[in-house]
């Protein structure tokens, strides 16, 4: 599998205990996750379902009841959010690219065919090898 900068480490998920109080709780954690399912949650050891809470932002609501108890609750995170960056202007060099791109140090290839391909996009472009032609698609004809 591909990398954009350093290769991903193995590391322990995030968790937090919490104190039930006998009501339908809402929580505070320490990281935002991006959908219920990037949660394990817990009550008295026994694993919850997505349906038995919600999150917005880093609060964390019980639809039900949530028993009174000592660190009772136990919220895991499975995977934290990593913002990876974007390059600054001049430092991705062609040698970064992968040779499949059509990018060379010195030239952009593009592919080439004797027809018009089936589900070309707007913007796609092919060397016509039958009218020695460029050719661009403009998102309804080729010219």
């Amino acid at each position: 599998m591909s990398y954009i900068g350093k290769e991903p480490q193995f590391t322990q998920y995030p968790s937090k205990f919490f104190n039930g109080d006998g009501t339908a709780m809402t929580v505070t954690l320490d990281y935002a996750p991006p959908n219920d399912a990037a949660l394990l949650v817990f009550i008295d050891g026994v694993r919850q379902d997505t349906g038995a809470y919600s999150v917005t932002g880093t609060s964390l609501t019980f639809s039900g009841v949530v028993p009174s108890g000592t660190n009772n609750v136990q919220v895991v995170h499975l995977g934290i959010t990593v913002d990876v960056g974007v390059p600054g202007d001049g430092t991705v060099t062609t040698a970064k690219l992968a040779t499949s791109t059509g990018i060379k140090s010195d030239r952009f290839t593009v592919p080439s065919a004797s027809s018009n391909p089936s589900t070309p996009a707007s913007g796609d472009l092919y060397f016509n090898t039958t009218d020695n032609a460029l050719k661009v698609y403009d998102g309804s004809n080729w010219s």
